[in-house]
């Protein structure tokens, strides 16, 4: 029926029926018009002439659904949602607001990059550092795993074949370990995700299936969620179109599934007692369209309740989380970096960047400190300079290439008056980062930061220099 709304009002009902309304300040014109906008319009069924000629999204394996066979919206309620953003969106985004320029250098760090004797592709899909032995775990996008002696430069002291990239790993206490392996890196909807456990026998490395047909897996967290103390996994299945956050709660014989949320996205979660009533909640990232913090309450008997802790909009990009306390009141924040910039708006926006979000002691969260950085993909959190507060190191995937200084990775070292003071590394190093880990490397006590590179050149053209798959930056604290 007619209800004679303006482009507003329909923008109203029909975008902010699936997520956040998006403003149309958030991108400019041309995003809309010619990516967002028309991918929008298929997904609610409305096909136009111009589309015809086109590849059928179930033609590139989008599940059926995902765009709607039926037609949701009229034509002329479509041209006025349109109409509506081509008259309020900019003709291009303004630049970052204000912000402390970093300083060259990052005080207390030796920064190092490793060059090994081969030449191979620097695609690192995976760091972790192992809080025994302080050896650097790193998985590699061509279904490798290498082990790096921490205490003789890095050199492997073995390596570990995969079926597909590695992304995380979980160790036991009796030398075993589980890992995630991604399937397909690139964007899809493909069920070829495990997680396995791994265990050395007679000096050789093997292996067993314990879960699978994962949707695109980015994370794992091993903790006693039923308290049967028996190990329970949840898994960040991010997907594409379709995904989902589930929680495997071990049981007699094959693991229980319950899905926590079936949306595309999930990307990392941290087992928390949130609700202090003595069992262990699930605190996860939802990234793509509904993208924010969310809370499942475990209410006991495989039952858990969704609660929005914080929500953005689809365009946010949202890509890693914590829940650390900031300001030392003892009460947990929420930190998040957000700077996905693929697929649909590949274009700088200037929301992108760190955000600490202040608990009021209700477990209510309110945004207390913004850094723009464009492109913002990863964080680390610790008392890195040892003054007994928490200090940030952030990475981006996606940064300003014109920017000065570069601002691919970024320290933020936090004073005595509660200000984080920004500094990136005064080395010219070439690298695009993709992945970060922290940890005793050296065992001495105090925190290290390696951060691993990705280069697509590598990936599409073939190796031609030297493998130097990642960073050391050696806090020299102690």
């Amino acid at each position: 029926m007619d209800l004679k709304l303006n482009g507003e009002q329909l923008a109203n009902a029909y975008c902010a029926s699936c997520h956040l309304k998006p403003d149309p300040e958030i991108l400019d014109k041309k995003t809309w018009r010619e990516n967002v906008l028309p991918d929008m319009r298929k997904r609610m069924g409305l096909i136009l002439p111009e589309d015809l000629g086109q590849t059928l999204p179930e033609d590139l394996g989008v599940p059926l659904g995902v765009y709607s066979r039926v037609q949701l919206v009229k034509r002329e309620d479509w041209e006025k949602i349109l109409a509506y953003y081509m008259e309020n969106a900019p003709d291009s985004l303004v630049p970052q607001g204000k912000k402390a320029v970093p300083t060259k250098g990052i005080p207390g760090f030796q920064v190092v990059q490793p060059e090994f004797k081969r030449t191979k592709g620097n695609l690192s899909t995976m760091l972790r550092i192992h809080p025994k032995s302080g050896d650097l775990w790193l998985g590699d996008r061509l279904k490798m795993m290498y082990v790096l002696d921490s205490e003789s430069g890095f050199q492997i002291k073995d390596s570990i074949p995969t079926d597909v990239a590695p992304v995380d790993i979980s160790w036991n206490d009796d030398d075993t370990f589980e890992l995630v392996t991604m399937g397909r890196m690139d964007p899809s909807n493909d069920t070829l995700g495990k997680v396995s456990r791994f265990w050395s026998e007679a000096g050789a490395w093997k292996s067993k299936e314990l879960l699978t047909e994962l949707i695109r897996p980015v994370n794992l967290a091993v903790e006693d969620w039923n308290g049967d103390g028996k190990p329970d996994r949840v898994v960040s299945q991010f997907g594409n179109h379709v995904g989902k956050m589930s929680i495997y709660l071990s049981g007699q014989e094959t693991p229980e599934e319950v899905i926590l949320s079936s949306e595309p996205g999930a990307r990392r979660v941290l087992a928390v007692d949130f609700d202090k009533d003595g069992d262990l909640d699930v605190l996860g990232l939802m990234a793509q369209a509904k993208e924010g913090v969310y809370v499942w309450l475990n209410e006991g008997g495989s039952q858990y309740k969704e609660q929005a802790l914080l929500r953005f909009q689809p365009a946010f990009g949202a890509s890693d989380f914590r829940f650390e306390d900031v300001n030392n009141d003892g009460r947990q924040d929420i930190i998040i970096v957000n700077g996905d910039n693929a697929d649909l708006s590949p274009v700088l926006k200037n929301y992108h960047g760190i955000r600490v979000f202040t608990n009021n002691g209700k477990n209510e969260f309110e945004e207390s400190w913004f850094y723009p950085m464009y492109g913002a993909s990863g964080i680390e959190i610790a008392d890195f300079d040892g003054d007994g507060d928490q200090d940030f190191f952030v990475l981006s995937f996606f940064p300003d290439e014109y920017q000065s200084p570069k601002q691919n990775l970024v320290y933020f070292r936090q004073n005595e008056k509660g200000e984080f003071e920004p500094f990136v590394m005064q080395e010219q190093l070439e690298g695009n980062w993709l992945t970060m880990t922290s940890g005793d490397v050296d065992m001495d006590g105090d925190i290290d930061v390696i951060v691993g590179a990705f280069e697509f050149n590598d990936l599409y053209r073939g190796a031609s220099k030297p493998w130097k798959p990642f960073i050391y930056l050696e806090n020299r604290l102690n």
